[in-house]
């Protein structure tokens, strides 16, 4: 009954006066790496609780998981913006010539986990023993390679000190760690938790929560934005404000509410056919949202870093001109969670 009475309120919040309609010139495509995905949940809620609306924007979020992607929606121009990891600013300045900048953090961690084969329980100790393992991790440029690439430059070891294995299904990945064909895997939830209640595995490094992310990196690693073309932001600056502030505000709601009551503001189509499933995932990928908006430099040039590491193209960037913190400082709607921010990034 619950849930019912807080999703009839979900729809009314989406009920506006007409009076209160955004104008045609403010509307705006957001292309979005899974929109569903809770890596993406600030920009979801912001959608579905009604506070770009209310920022006086219609925004239509285009789902983008595979082909095609945000980066090739921004370039025909069927998108405005995208919503996606931050090294995607990176890809999409080298990759496709497309100067575009983060406009406000979303996410201070990878929202993953490193988890290491249980075997190598008593083996591996120190960051030094991780040298030689074989490792699931994803494609070159996907969010776990750069996380794992991240925590293996910040251990003082190169990349050449590890192998990337491509990954399969859990349980073919999950028998690869027992028979002893891999030694660890870069694993989000639920995924992480059933290595571990499996028995295969167990967590070596957590990047997940604040304190996770800064014990194994050393810093805030931003990971989920709304990034927008630099031509775009000079173009439209109060758009890109009033995006900001919506999607501040959602952070705001994620900050506030429980994952049972997140999961409760939300359509079933959003949160899938199995509520108690999503709000279990909810309650660890949450912990992703703990920032203020604004972008841990530290963290965007240990990104970079690992991003140069693997591929020597992306090394002219300047990694300064990627994001700016202008929105988010000048928004009413920003977080008093300055110092928090200031902690992870003296």
């Amino acid at each position: 009954m619950r849930r019912l009475i807080l999703s009839a309120l979900s729809c009314l919040l989406l009920a506006h006066p007409a009076d209160a309609a955004p104008r045609v010139d403010n509307q705006v495509a957001l292309a979005v790496d899974g929109v569903t995905q809770t890596r993406n949940l600030p920009v979801l809620l912001a959608e579905r609780l009604g506070y770009f609306h209310d920022e006086g924007l219609d925004v239509r979020l285009i789902d983008a998981p595979a082909k095609p992607t945000p980066l090739d929606l921004l370039g025909d121009g069927r998108a405005n913006g995208a919503v996606a990891y931050y090294h995607h600013t990176f890809m999409s300045r080298t990759d496709a010539k497309l100067d575009t900048e983060a406009v406000v953090v979303l996410g201070i961690s990878p929202g993953e986990k490193l988890l290491l084969a249980s075997r190598l329980r008593d083996k591996v100790r120190t960051p030094a023993d991780l040298k030689g393992l074989r490792i699931f991790t994803g494609g070159a440029n996907s969010g776990k390679t750069t996380a794992m690439n991240a925590l293996i430059l910040h251990d003082g070891l190169s990349l050449a000190d590890y192998t990337a294995l491509k990954p399969t299904s859990q349980t073919d990945m999950a028998k690869a760690l027992v028979d002893g064909a891999a030694d660890a895997v870069v694993a989000h939830e639920p995924d992480a938790s059933a290595y571990v209640a499996s028995g295969a595995a167990f967590v070596y490094a957590d990047f997940n929560s604040r304190a996770g992310v800064l014990a194994s990196l050393g810093a805030l690693y931003p990971s989920t934005s709304l990034y927008l073309p630099t031509a775009w932001v000079e173009a439209h600056p109060d758009q890109a404000q009033h995006l900001v502030n919506a999607c501040l505000r959602a952070l705001a709601f994620i900050r506030t509410h429980s994952a049972a009551e997140i999961a409760a503001a939300l359509p079933i189509a959003d949160t899938g056919p199995d509520p108690q499933a999503y709000i279990a995932r909810l309650v660890s990928d949450k912990l992703m949202f703990d920032g203020d908006g604004l972008m841990p430099s530290e963290g965007a040039r240990m990104e970079l870093a690992a991003m140069v590491a693997l591929n020597p193209a992306y090394r002219g960037i300047d990694v300064a001109a990627t994001y700016t913190d202008r929105f988010v400082t000048e928004s009413p709607d920003a977080p008093p969670l300055k110092t928090l921010h200031d902690a992870a990034n003296p």
